[in-house]
């Protein structure tokens, strides 16, 4: 016989109702006496009435690291909810942080201030611990009794800053060297380096200050409408140029290698990416993202190999610079593309159990990825010189099967990227398109595709269009993919590092000095973006 009262809402009344078993036993008649019937769904019993073994455990397990204070957490109340969620439909609830970024992103939903939720697919509302809890039966198994425990957050916070920062872009940096000449390139990158991580602080610093997690929220609590908007743009347009780079990746890599024409490459993609545009749930890219984590690392590994093999055999590249004062700017805008991950940094901060810590975090991981394109960037303009390709993978051997094979793997990792970074995009346009006055109707919002096919197809629709727009973006880029890149790191990516963080920093403090330090590196980050966009557009 179970036991048939409401479940509990909290961890708290769980504690309350154990303490009181015994009391209530000796308060309450026995069920064999006159009227103890009636008390029947009451009364506790060890030998009739059990709570879920697995849920117990489960408390009992997590008691030591949930705390309110766990809810005071930016994202705090979504967690809590998530669990629930989990509960009910009697499966394990997530670990935090996360195992990988997919998880993360499915779990944090936030990109810079951008909802992945999409209103076609869940709904978020009404929802409660007890609603959860009560769907699943007494007696039903909710966890495994053999629940692992999760390794320390400091850890996969590291994975999690590399896996943000760290992706195609890095292959493009032997050809920024070429561009900006070998001394002036590693002298830009660490000082790059080091202005990353101060903006990074800065966001993270306003952020607690304001006690808000995103991005565009801390744009309109210290400006307004205005700056909100202009970060917002700074994404789309970033993110944009993000995806047309992976198509000009893929297009690159595959058309020296089966010798098919860019039009029929570009075409394709676009075919075969429409299905994946469509996916709503973030979380069904987990396996895409591993596949393009375990395909970076290989192919940084091969290039190592062979560059390292043509260096001690053939010595070095020809015509090395240390300063090319000609084509500098396009090592800036590659270099801000390579450390640009500030949509992640918020969230994966929010996340940790300790979020104090994430400075010390943050800076270990901005020296290990710092050394790392030190290494590659130099390693590959030194061994081919001049004649290093925009891509280094196409200065490697293409008759050797490892060589094909990461360019194979690699292409489509970075192809089936694409979704990915495809997300916020498609979210800020829909935003605008959707949420527009031709869809309301009696002063209510019809905006979304769960409840209207009609609605769905719309944006069905509206995603291929914004699809064959990047496509066709990149395909008219196809011949200057360096200098596309280089556009998109000055032109988007700079703003979002190096503009918006000081200003938005400025208005958390009244020190002097502060003030003129944030004003003067927003200052330094708008003369880069004017000057360097101005020389690739037209030099």
């Amino acid at each position: 016989m179970s036991e048939d009262i409401s479940p509990p809402s909290s961890y708290r009344e769980l504690n309350q109702i154990k303490d009181l078993d015994s009391t209530i036993a000796k308060i309450l008649p026995s069920i064999n006496q006159q009227g103890g019937d009636i008390t029947r769904n009451l009364k506790p019993s060890s030998s009739h009435l059990r709570r879920s073994s697995s849920f117990s455990k489960f408390l009992d397990d997590r008691r030591d690291s949930a705390s309110a204070s766990d809810i005071n957490i930016p994202g705090g109340f979504r967690r809590q909810f998530i669990i629930n969620k989990k509960l009910s439909k009697n499966q394990k609830p997530p670990k935090f942080l996360t195992n990988n970024l997919i998880e993360f992103l499915n779990i944090y939903s936030n990109f810079a201030g951008e909802e992945f939720d999409d209103s076609d697919t869940e709904s978020f509302v009404g929802s409660s611990a007890d609603s959860a809890i009560a769907s699943v039966d007494e007696e039903s198994l909710l966890l495994p009794d053999n629940t692992p425990k999760p390794p320390p957050s400091n850890i996969k916070t590291y994975f999690l800053v590399f896996k943000a920062l760290v992706g195609s872009g890095i292959l493009f940096l032997p050809k920024a060297f070429e561009s900006g000449g070998l001394l002036f390139s590693i002298v830009t990158l660490n000082i790059f380096g080091i202005l990353t991580y101060i903006c990074y602080l800065l966001l993270i610093h306003a952020k607690n200050h304001f006690g808000l997690s995103s991005f565009g929220e801390l744009g309109f609590k210290t400006y307004g409408n205005p700056l909100r908007i202009l970060i917002l743009i700074s994404i789309l347009i970033s993110q944009i140029g993000f995806v047309s780079t992976y198509i000009l990746f893929t297009t690159s890599n595959l058309t020296n290698l089966f010798k098919i024409s860019q039009l029929h490459l570009v075409i394709g993609q676009f075919v075969l990416l429409i299905p994946l545009i469509l996916i709503r749930k973030i979380s069904k890219l987990g396996f895409i993202s591993l596949l393009s984590s375990i395909c970076i690392i290989t192919g940084l590994v091969i290039i190592f190999v062979y560059s390292i093999n043509d260096l001690a055999v053939d010595g070095m590249g020809p015509n090395i610079v240390q300063f090319n004062s000609s084509s500098w700017s396009m090592l800036v805008g590659i270099a801000v593309t390579s450390f640009e991950g500030i949509g992640l940094i918020l969230p994966i901060e929010s996340a940790m159990h300790n979020p104090s810590e994430f400075p010390k975090v943050l800076g270990i991981s901005m020296i290990l990825i710092t050394g790392l394109f030190l290494a590659i960037g130099s390693l590959g303009y030194i061994t081919y010189g001049d004649e290093i390709e925009s891509i280094i993978l196409l200065n490697l051997p293409y008759n050797q099967i490892p060589v094909q094979m990461i360019l194979v793997l690699y292409s489509l990792a970075v192809f089936l990227t694409a979704p990915l970074q495809l997300f916020p995009a498609i979210k800020i346009f829909e935003n605008i398109v959707f949420n527009s006055s031709m869809f309301f109707k009696n002063g209510k919002l019809y905006n979304s595709g769960k409840y209207s096919s009609r609605i769905k197809w719309l944006k069905n629709l509206f995603r291929v269009f914004i699809l064959s727009s990047i496509c066709t973006l990149a395909y008219l880029n196809f011949d200057r993919i360096d200098k596309f890149v280089s556009f998109n790191g000055c032109f988007a990516c700079v703003p979002l590092v190096y503009i918006y963080p000081p200003l938005i920093h400025f208005k958390t403090t009244k020190n002097r000095l502060y003030k003129t330090l944030d004003l003067s590196l927003a200052g330094l980050g708008m003369v880069v973006m004017i000057y360097t966009t101005y020389q690739i557009l037209f030099d």
